[in-house]
């Protein structure tokens, strides 16, 4: 078995939370070096998991910036590989992966033959810092969705980063989508992965921290995969705004946060209906409790 060593540059105010990071997406522990300027380090086997690792450390550090940390200047480095050597040549280890039963990412650079007639391909171009779609926490979320969705739903996809579950939904027969991000440079790379699947080509893509910018009558669906410190901030934010017999999928929830998480539910008048588990990640499809 070999290892690679995963080094994260980063600042003081920010150590804790990127150490955090590091071990949620599977570190058994991390390092601290104080040598030149301030570096996390962590190890990860090298194995076909290690690209949707450093994707997803890629896209993590960027959605630290939703809780107001600054990881700056946030750059990777895998065993003395540059950040942007890494960048340049990860498309290689990145190819289609069956998700669900029906659903399949595929990467846009890669020729897709269908095996069977129920497998449908979600064709995106994620670029490395936000996500290769098959990370445990967004396979979690598309099974909640194949649970859930009946067609003809409205939804609104909060954090929608690459767009891939924005994508899913219409897939599985939603009607109308509404995805939002708070980060321009992310709702860019969504519209140009929408463009990339016919079907979700109407779906509408706003700028907007969580719910706050969102103005539509309630829908049948809100999903939301992004780190848990940001979700217990939605989880009120979704009430007003999700129909009565609606459903809220929430995902991106590790091990030593989902009581805490369940707990804020249920404050807020929601019923858990299933829970479901990929490793250490959870993931909630719920509904507001009748009163």
């Amino acid at each position: 078995m070999s290892w690679q060593a995963v080094r994260v540059d980063t600042n003081t105010e920010a150590v804790e939370f990127v150490c955090d990071l590091l071990i949620s997406v599977g570190a058994d522990g991390v390092q601290i070096d104080e040598k030149n300027g301030i570096s996390v380090i962590a190890y990860y086997e090298e194995n076909d998991q290690l690209s949707y690792i450093l994707a997803n450390i890629q896209a993590r550090l960027q959605s630290l910036s939703r809780i107001a940390v600054d990881p700056s200047p946030a750059t990777v480095h895998v065993s003395g590989i540059s950040q942007s050597d890494w960048e340049n040549n990860w498309k290689k280890y990145y190819h289609a992966q069956r998700i669900t039963r029906h659903l399949t990412v595929v990467p846009s650079w890669e020729t897709f033959k269908s095996q069977q007639s129920e497998e449908m391909p979600i064709i995106m171009d994620p670029q490395l810092t936000f996500g290769t779609g098959t990370h445990e926490t967004t396979r979690l979320m598309m099974q909640a969705l194949e649970t859930v969705v009946r067609g003809g739903e409205s939804m609104i996809d909060v954090g929608t980063g690459s767009g891939v579950l924005a994508v899913a939904a219409k897939l599985l027969g939603v009607r109308s989508v509404l995805a939002t991000d708070i980060d321009d440079i992310s709702v860019k790379v969504a519209k140009e992965n929408l463009m990339l699947n016919p079907i979700a080509t109407d779906i509408k893509v706003i700028t907007s921290d969580l719910l706050l910018n969102v103005d539509t009558q309630p829908v049948d669906l809100i999903v939301a995969n992004i780190l848990a410190d940001v979700i217990e901030r939605l989880i009120p934010q979704t009430i007003s705004r999700l129909k009565p017999t609606g459903y809220f999928l929430v995902s991106g929830i590790y091990d030593a946060i989902a009581p805490h998480i369940e707990e804020q539910l249920h404050i807020n008048g929601f019923e858990i209906v299933q829970k479901s588990q990929m490793g250490e990640w959870h993931s909630y499809i719920t509904q507001i409790k009748e009163k």
